[in-house]
């Protein structure tokens, strides 16, 4: 069997390749500044080639190809703590954890996703997280939506759109039309290798008005990594939008997953960045259809609410039909769009020091 590391590195994706024996197939091949689709292309054909079959090998801040490549019928598997690297784990240690620790990952399966098996860990976590959020709420360092702190809830009918996991070639500029026709600004929280990919498409929200917010380089599991990886993903990706936009570092930020624990957020607030959550859940990856889509936000949907949605990550069309749906319902209710920025300005809230919050 062959082994497949899939790195996620400043350039792009990086892919090696080991037999059983941890030797090198053939050179690590660079996949840089594209969409997803060219390194799952190239892991489906080594998967035709391998002599007795190819398992890919990811790890938890990877949530970018799992998806794709069991769509695609090839074997994944993930590598979890503590067998991760902190940070951008290469291709060719991925590789070698299939050959040399092939019991201790996980296989992910045609129906999984990357963090198939943890989801009770994770909602241990984000529960765990309650008393930081409201105290960076407080503070002005957290956006829960709703009025449930950080802003937003006195009771004025205001509502913020956010997409997250673009920018998306074909469903980003769809996103755009549709919210310049209506006069709606909105927030975009992007990946890094996405905006590597399509750096047009970040100059363009910037230019449209809307804002940028950053959702890391490569969709990570982001209570798994360590300070030094947070940095990574977390800087890399601001780096890149800022380079993109020529609008400076966002300064917003949004957890893939909404994973977090206590001691990310107090991190995330280190590094100078307002985390922005939701609490109005569409469910749209999983396209349930326009209308229902559209029905999920106005049967939710609160004075100060944060609306999550995407436009990159997969097919987003039933979301863009569902935009002027959604739009319309909201107006005909007396609902104003706002950005999240809007939402977080100060109303009589506390000032507190980022290290300070969380205790209450």
């Amino acid at each position: 069997m062959w082994f497949a590391g899939v790195g996620l590195a400043r350039d792009g994706y990086r892919i090696a390749v080991t037999d059983g024996g941890g030797r090198p197939v053939g050179p690590e091949e660079l996949y840089g500044r594209c969409g997803p689709e060219r390194p799952v292309a190239r892991l489906v054909e080594l998967a035709a080639r391998a002599p007795e079959g190819l398992a890919v090998v990811v790890d938890s801040a990877n949530g970018l190809l799992d998806g794709l490549l069991a769509g695609a019928g090839v074997a994944v598997y993930r590598a979890d703590p503590p067998l991760l690297a902190d940070g951008w784990s290469s291709g060719g240690a991925l590789a070698r954890l299939g050959s040399s620790r092939f019991g201790e990952l996980v296989p992910l399966g045609p129906g999984g996703w990357i963090m198939s098996g943890r989801e009770g860990e994770m909602t241990e976590a984000e529960t765990a997280s309650g008393p930081v959020e409201r105290g960076l709420a407080a503070a002005g360092r957290c956006l829960l939506g709703g009025g449930g702190g950080g802003g937003g809830g006195d009771g004025e009918p205001t509502v913020a759109l956010t997409f997250d996991d673009g920018p998306h070639p074909e469903h980003t500029p769809q996103v755009l039309e549709l919210l310049a026709r209506h006069g709606i600004r909105a927030a975009f929280f992007c990946i890094g290798l996405h905006a590597l990919a399509h750096p047009e498409l970040v100059r363009r929200i910037v230019a449209e008005g809307h804002v940028l917010g950053n959702h890391t380089w490569s969709h990570a599991y982001l209570p798994d990594l360590g300070p030094a990886g947070l940095r990574h993903q977390l800087g890399s990706t601001g780096e890149a939008l800022a380079e993109a936009s020529g609008a400076g570092l966002p300064t917003l930020m949004r957890p893939p997953y909404g994973g977090r624990s206590p001691e990310l957020m107090q991190r995330v607030a280190e590094l100078g960045l307002t985390t922005v959550l939701w609490d109005v859940e569409t469910n749209d990856w999983a396209r349930p259809g326009a209308e229902v889509i559209a029905e999920r936000v106005l049967r939710q949907v609160r004075p100060g609410s944060v609306v999550l949605m995407h436009d990159g990550g997969g097919d987003r069309s039933q979301t863009v039909a569902a935009l002027p749906l959604m739009i319309d319902g909201l107006r005909r209710r007396g609902y104003r769009f706002v950005t999240p920025e809007e939402l977080l300005r100060p109303r009589n809230r506390v000032q507190a020091a980022p290290g300070a919050v969380g205790s209450g």
